[in-house]
């Protein structure tokens, strides 16, 4: 059931009843990543500057839109990027670690707190191992784009299964992006992924961030998210631990006018020309199943009150499976 908090209108009980997936970060890593995108890779020149952001702030948030729970991810994940240089990279990426516990400790009864490293630092799995000593064990948060993982890389995808089997024993929940910056292919990367990665995590829930993106509904997301829905309706036992959050997928009109070079105008560019994209994502939900598909920000980029108002009025559903899709809450939330 869901759970009204005071002074919310009427309109806001239909709101979604968790966001799971929401980012923290401290000001102390926010400094580091100004620092280290200026020593780091040409990528990082022009980006927009990191701000630090809290737990308080991500409450205020949610408090506004009537959502009562949320995923709380560390940042921990970006300190250990190639394309940025930390100093004692490993101790940071376990200070800011326990940064977010601390965060999440602050409000018990409404933030899941998830770790966060990179899967291919070889300190990842003592960081997994971290992570879970001191607590922060409500989910581990990957991000393969930021990785500068491959997909073609043997190696690489067989210290992913080591990290995914390492989560696994611990019992944490993964939640991944998956889509990476080489050249994509959809298919075949999830096929890589279904056949030697995800075995390797077979009691926990995998939630794959923005359907199988990095936010927006392109031509490379959609054959992605096709994958996975051909996959799970061929055979759903292979997908019974699978989860879709659709965080920043939907993408405001507003979007087209951000500034140039912006993330949230090259989201923009990049499905501008798909124009079947609303009426194939709608299709790829229905057929991958709602009941797997849960509602997420990709906070602090996206506030909860502007995302919904975005579902509702640009999301090929009918209200009512748009509401289906609100009510869905991934099992690492304490019942």
């Amino acid at each position: 059931m869901l759970v009204c908090l005071a002074g919310v209108s009427a309109h806001a009980q239909t709101a979604p009843k968790a966001d799971h997936h929401a980012h923290l970060m401290s000001p102390a890593a926010a400094r580091l990543l100004n620092e280290g995108a200026g020593r780091g890779s040409r990528r990082l020149a022009g980006r927009q500057k990191e701000e630090p952001s809290s737990a308080s702030e991500l409450i205020a948030q949610l408090d506004a839109a009537g959502i009562r729970r949320s995923v709380a991810i560390s940042a921990a994940y970006r300190l250990g990027s190639p394309f940025v240089h930390v100093p004692r990279e490993a101790a940071a990426v376990n200070a800011e670690n326990d940064w977010t516990l601390h965060q999440v400790q602050l409000y018990r009864d409404r933030l899941v707190g998830f770790c966060s490293v990179n899967p291919l630092r070889p300190y990842a799995l003592a960081a997994i191992q971290y992570c879970a000593r001191i607590g922060l064990r409500g989910g581990l948060k990957l991000h393969l784009a930021n990785a500068d993982f491959r997909f073609d890389d043997p190696a690489q995808v067989q210290q992913l299964a080591k990290v995914f089997a390492a989560a696994d024993r611990l019992r944490m929940p993964i939640l991944i992006h998956l889509r990476t910056g080489e050249t994509w292919q959809g298919t075949r990367n999830v096929q890589v992924f279904m056949e030697k990665v995800l075995p390797s995590a077979s009691h926990v829930p995998i939630q794959i961030a923005h359907l199988g993106g990095w936010g927006g509904y392109d031509q490379a997301t959609d054959d992605t998210f096709s994958a996975f829905a051909k996959v799970c309706a061929e055979d759903p036992d292979r997908c019974r631990h699978l989860y879709f959050d659709i965080a920043a997928v939907v993408l405001s009109p507003s979007f087209a006018e951000a500034a140039p070079g912006s993330d949230e105008r090259l989201l923009w560019d990049e499905q501008k020309d798909f124009a079947d994209g609303p009426d194939r994502l709608a299709t790829n939900l229905r057929r991958i199943g709602l009941s797997r598909i849960v509602f997420g920000t990709d906070w602090s980029t996206v506030t909860a009150v502007h995302y919904i108002d975005t579902l509702r009025h640009s999301l090929q559903l009918s209200p009512a499976e748009l509401k289906q899709i609100f009510s869905n809450v991934a099992p690492y939330f304490p019942q």
